[in-house]
């Protein structure tokens, strides 16, 4: 597996009532990084999981993992190949 840093892009939102000249001025995307090993790309998407364990003892298990979809990817950047 590749260890990845991904920079995407995803919605949010604000947190209860706000003034909609304040609205306004958010209004675009959330820019985000992400780091893990790539798990799979496939169906329009990327799977990374950052923490894995017990591959050595047979059982083999991953944690944290996101899928994020290929639209919401800016960029990636291969940090270790296999």
């Amino acid at each position: 597996m590749k260890l990845v840093l991904i920079d995407w892009i995803d919605s949010h939102s604000g947190r209860g009532w706000q003034a909609v000249e304040q609205l306004e001025t958010t209004a675009e995307p959330l820019y985000c990084r992400s780091v893990g090993w790539l798990l799979k790309e496939s169906n329009g998407c990327k799977v990374i999981v950052p923490h894995l364990a017990g591959e050595k003892q047979g059982c083999f298990q991953g944690c944290g993992d996101i899928t994020i979809p290929n639209k919401a990817i800016l960029k990636t950047t291969i940090l270790r190949g296999k």
